[in-house]
């Protein structure tokens, strides 16, 4: 009873893992509609509604950067002016980094040839975590980190449709004597602004 109760337990255990491989395999870069974690290995949350060819549009635009619902940290807290002053740089700090990436993939410097498209990149800023900088000086290893999280939607400009939702998180903890919060900020939304654009030339 005990060998046949192992036997199911190991089956059961062999076909859960081979589940689980297949998802990531799946979500290696894949344009197919649904919803994947770990995107390609990159991106937090990636879901996909309508694939769609990128070559078929001319233009991308950043049109919209909500910051309404960030969390501030409690204004006696001496993080409070760094993040306030941030929300101001993660904008263009984003779109640089979306339009670097862009350019170094395939296809020159434009990789988006269509005639009269465009595609509409609407992102919501959604987490910008100071962290400690004393953390991040004595402690290293990640310690005391820089948050940044937005969610956000590939938007068709034409149909008003959205095509893609993605979530993506990223953290910045080393920097000259743990890092200043602004520049940490800003390189942190820069390597998302990379990895927004990163999902775009999958499609």
């Amino acid at each position: 009873m005990i060998a046949r109760n192992f036997a199911l337990f190991y089956f059961l255990l062999g076909s859960f893992g081979l589940t689980l491989s297949e998802n990531a395999e799946a979500s290696k870069g894949t344009t197919t509609p649904g919803t994947y974690r770990d995107w390609n290995g990159d991106i937090d949350e990636v879901t996909i509604l309508q694939p769609f060819r990128l070559d078929t549009y001319n233009d991308i635009a950043v049109e919209s950067f909500d910051i309404a619902k960030v969390p501030l940290p409690n204004p006696k807290e001496n993080t409070h002016a760094a993040v306030q002053s941030a929300l101001s740089t993660i904008k263009p700090a984003f779109i640089e980094g979306f339009q670097q990436d862009l350019r170094r993939k395939p296809g020159g410097t434009n990789t988006v040839r269509g005639k009269g498209e465009t595609l509409v990149i609407v992102v919501r800023l959604t987490k910008l975590d100071p962290g400690s900088q004393a953390a991040r000086y004595f402690g290293g290893f990640g310690a005391g980190a820089v948050k940044v999280q937005m969610t956000g939607d590939i938007v068709d400009a034409r149909s008003r449709k959205v095509l893609v939702r993605f979530r993506q998180e990223r953290r910045s903890g080393f920097g000259m004597f743990g890092g200043g919060y602004g520049e940490l900020f800003i390189r942190t939304a820069r390597q998302i602004g990379g990895d927004i654009a990163g999902l775009l030339t999958a499609f």
